[in-house]
């Protein structure tokens, strides 16, 4: 099997580069459209159970956030 070789590096920076170059509304429309496929692939999206557990993940991150805040005003 060939394996195609390809520069990681080169394309991650330049997907940094393009996000980058973004401005917030910019982005702000690109997760609009990304939202609006996933519908349209998923009309369901997300089920109560998806949006529990993600009000659950900002929970534990606003929690590990503060933490950090906090230690580094010591």
């Amino acid at each position: 099997m060939l394996v195609a070789r390809r520069d990681y590096d080169h394309a991650r920076a330049s997907k940094l580069a393009y996000w980058r170059g973004l401005t917030p509304a910019e982005r702000v429309r690109l997760a609009d459209e990304l939202r609006r496929h996933a519908l349209l692939l998923h009309p369901e999206w997300p089920t109560d159970e998806q949006r529990a557990l993600d009000v659950e993940a900002h929970i534990r991150l606003s929690e590990r956030l503060e933490r950090a805040a906090a230690a580094g005003k010591r």
